[in-house]
């Protein structure tokens, strides 16, 4: 019940953490999908009036999926945080937890 054993606990405890950038991904890909959604919609009734194959179809509409919604984008926020967790380390800064680096960013 002392400071230190606080200290201790939190180290071996951490709190979850939940950032407004994640949340604001999360939103932006819902979105790119709805987008997605609606746009192979739209050009669905023309592709099959051209006789557009089923396979055809299935294949355009990965094709779109893929360009809309960036499949790297988690990848991408991992590899931001390892890069930001060696410069850390370049000045003798250490971290444990790689998330908490958002948090020391923000203060």
């Amino acid at each position: 019940m002392t400071t230190k054993g606080a200290l201790v606990r939190d180290i071996l405890y951490p709190r979850e953490t939940k950032f407004k950038f994640y949340r604001d991904s999360l939103i932006f890909v819902g979105f790119m999908a709805c987008f997605t959604i609606i746009g192979y919609g739209i050009s669905l009734p023309a592709m099959i009036d051209q006789g557009t194959t089923t396979g055809n179809l299935i294949d355009k509409s990965l094709d779109l999926i893929t360009i809309t919604v960036p499949p790297a984008l988690p990848a991408v926020m991992s590899v931001g945080v390892a890069f930001a967790v060696s410069r850390l380390k370049k000045s003798k800064i250490f971290c444990i937890s790689p998330p908490r680096v958002n948090v020391s960013g923000l203060i």
